[in-house]
């Protein structure tokens, strides 16, 4: 279904509360979020699991020192960021490359003119007992998600996935997720950037988890608050950053 859910705002998810060892995996990262958000626009796109984070701002919002393996250029400085660039695309030596300049998505157009753009979207889904679905696939923990299909609108491509993917149904959106984005290269050398919309949803069922074989899921199953980290451990960069979004907007919204 197309149609938002006004309702879904409404209810929200509180009185919902995950154990406090879910809070403390982003301790570490609350600086460094609070200096994300003081940004106007955010791009972090992974390439080869490597981060590259575009912001805007100035020149003087440059560190005054540059780790080589995380290294963090203005705009304007096109050799170097080519450079660094071409190594996060081959999984050389670069860590995470950020890039700051006046306007975040000519900057993103820039650095991936070469990529053709797939739209995507998925769901974060809490059912009632406080667990969050999961599934496994190709060997790593994941999120159903999949690609739009033609004039499809993206609320509607998240929840069908989610039900193509694990069977799980009724599904209720709560909250529109930040999206995120990573990049691959298709057998025919085509390069791609994915952009997977992603929304926060809730699930107050009893039906049968039926993972789709057909698209290499293996399983599919609701894990609780404890099991939670030790699996995000064994997944992809783009899949940490929103559940860490959407357990934020859970416990901080």
């Amino acid at each position: 279904m197309g149609e938002y859910h006004p309702e879904a705002h409404v209810n929200g998810l509180s009185g919902w509360s995950l154990i406090a060892c879910i809070c403390s995996s982003f301790a570490a990262k609350s600086e460094a979020a609070e200096a994300l958000r003081s940004m106007a626009q955010i791009y972090k796109i992974f390439v080869n699991e490597i981060p590259v984070t575009i912001l805007e701002g100035n020149p003087s919002d440059l560190p005054e020192t540059i780790d080589e393996h995380r290294p963090v250029y203005f705009f304007t400085e096109r050799d170097k960021i080519r450079k660094a660039f071409a190594l996060a695309e081959t999984g050389n030596y670069v860590r995470s490359l950020t890039i700051i300049g006046e306007d975040a998505r000519q900057i993103r157009q820039t650095l991936f003119s070469a990529y053709r753009l797939i739209r995507a979207a998925g769901g974060v889904v809490m059912n009632q007992h406080r667990q969050i679905l999961l599934i496994h696939r190709h060997g790593m923990w994941d999120l159903p998600k999949g690609k739009a299909e033609a004039g499809e609108q993206m609320q509607r491509t998240a929840l069908r996935e989610v039900e193509e993917e694990t069977g799980v149904k009724p599904l209720v959106i709560v909250q529109k997720l930040r999206p995120t984005y990573h990049t691959y290269v298709t057998v025919q050398k085509v390069r791609i950037l994915k952009k997977t919309n992603w929304y926060l949803m809730q699930h107050d069922g009893k039906g049968k988890l039926r993972p789709q074989e057909e698209e290499g899921i293996d399983s599919a199953l609701w894990v609780s608050a404890e099991d939670l980290i030790p699996k995000m451990q064994g997944t992809y960069g783009n899949i940490r950053d929103v559940l860490d979004q959407a357990l934020l907007t859970v416990y901080f919204s």
